[in-house]
């Protein structure tokens, strides 16, 4: 486990990354993130990648509702990405 702050982690982005170690992100003394290695994430508990499936979802859901998309919209957007993807790979 490391503690660091956040003008040092964005200083180190790319080692910390890399790393097999948990780091905590803090700012201003007080803590504000956890970077958690994923090189084997099937070792995280299933409560654990169930909550981050659950709070991305949630993230990326307001996202979205905040700037007026809808389901309907990304669904037809990424329809239209996978068939032009296919064609390219035809050729």
């Amino acid at each position: 486990m490391r503690v660091t702050g956040i003008r040092e982690f964005r200083n180190r982005v790319p080692e910390l990354v890399n790393g097999e170690e948990l780091v905590f992100v803090t700012k201003h003394g007080k803590l504000t993130s956890i970077l958690v290695p994923l090189a084997k994430p099937e070792e995280l508990p299933v409560e654990l990648r169930r909550e981050l499936l659950e709070r991305l979802g949630s993230a990326i859901s307001n996202h979205l509702e905040e700037r007026g998309v809808r389901e309907e919209r990304v669904m037809r957007d990424f329809t239209k990405w996978r068939r032009a993807r296919r064609l390219r790979r035809r050729r």
